[in-house]
């Protein structure tokens, strides 16, 4: 792709996908309030991945560069989930690098984002690592998890709403409620919790999700998406995402008809979950291939055209 060069891949009803530089398109927004950006940018590896990646050394002023364009565009109510690695170690060392400490700070001190919260991705499909310090000198456990770090500009307007994304109680828990409750009072940790009797007796819509998110990334969407590009005869993603946690985080922290982008969109799958939840979308990638085998997953969608 030629500097400075944006094409239109695809578009549906509610979104555009654009094949060029995230830094190019959103310096060229105007007029359109973001209100989440959620993306999955190329991790800080040594051996980098087919699409590339800085080097941790400049990993800090890569993001805090593609976001400032991003955080122009945004709502005052609007959010920022960044997915990052948690395996990468100094150099010869089974110690954890600091990078994402160094990036949390710097989006903060730079771009006066506020850290919401560190949301735990546990991936029960993540393969075993890292080898060389979990399965060869055991000085270390495998990793099972990565980090989402939700942001916003302002935390009192911010957007999110645990309303739309309550889970449904257990059959032991509406037992509970429906034999009124607590039955007589309690008082724990040395009295720093007090619970009174007939406590949690009143019906709820739902239980509030913790921030411990566990969704395997070996989903029957992302094997479609593959499939498809293969078919197609382009490079697939190698690095997704499952939609349904795209579809989780996007309820969460937006309503309908709310823009939703991705600069970094890779296999599109934040564009499809936006797609499906009846909320605007605007998606890039630098990657043709990508691009290209993204628009595969929208053929059905409302409105759909391909030109690339």
């Amino acid at each position: 792709m030629q500097a400075g060069k944006i094409l239109l891949a695809f578009s549906t009803d509610l979104g555009i996908a654009l094949w060029g530089d995230c830094k190019d398109i959103f310096s060229r927004l105007d007029g359109q309030q973001i209100h989440l950006c959620l993306t999955s940018p190329p991790y800080p590896l040594r051996k980098p991945r087919a699409y590339g990646n800085p080097p941790e050394s400049e990993y800090v002023d890569f993001i805090c560069s593609a976001m400032e364009p991003v955080i122009k565009n945004m709502a005052k109510s609007g959010s920022i989930c960044l997915n990052l690695s948690n395996d990468i170690f100094l150099a010869g060392l089974p110690a954890r690098s600091l990078y994402r400490e160094r990036l949390v700070i710097a989006l903060h001190d730079r771009l006066g984002l506020f850290k919401m919260d560190e949301l735990i991705w546990h991936n029960p499909c993540k393969p075993p690592g890292p080898m060389e310090w979990a399965s060869k000198t055991r000085q270390q456990l495998n990793v099972g998890w990565e980090p989402i770090y939700w942001f916003c500009l302002d935390p009192k307007e911010c957007r999110s709403n645990n309303r739309r994304v309550l889970q449904p109680h257990t059959e032991k828990h509406l037992k509970f409620i429906e034999a009124g409750g607590v039955t007589q009072k309690r008082i724990s940790s040395d009295g720093a919790y007090t619970v009174k009797e007939g406590s949690y007796s009143s019906p709820t819509p739902g239980r509030i999700p913790r921030n411990l998110l566990t969704f395997p990334h070996n989903c029957a969407d992302q094997r479609a998406y593959k499939k498809a590009a293969k078919d197609l005869g382009v490079e697939a993603h190698g690095a997704g995402y499952p939609l349904s946690m795209s579809k989780f985080l996007i309820e969460f922290m937006t309503q309908k008809d709310d823009l939703v982008v991705d600069p970094m969109a890779g296999s599109f799958t934040t564009a499809k979950a936006a797609q499906e939840l009846g909320r605007r979308w605007l998606a890039c990638d630098v990657i043709y291939d990508y691009a290209r085998g993204g628009a595969e997953r929208f053929k059905n969608a409302p409105e759909f055209s391909l030109f690339i």
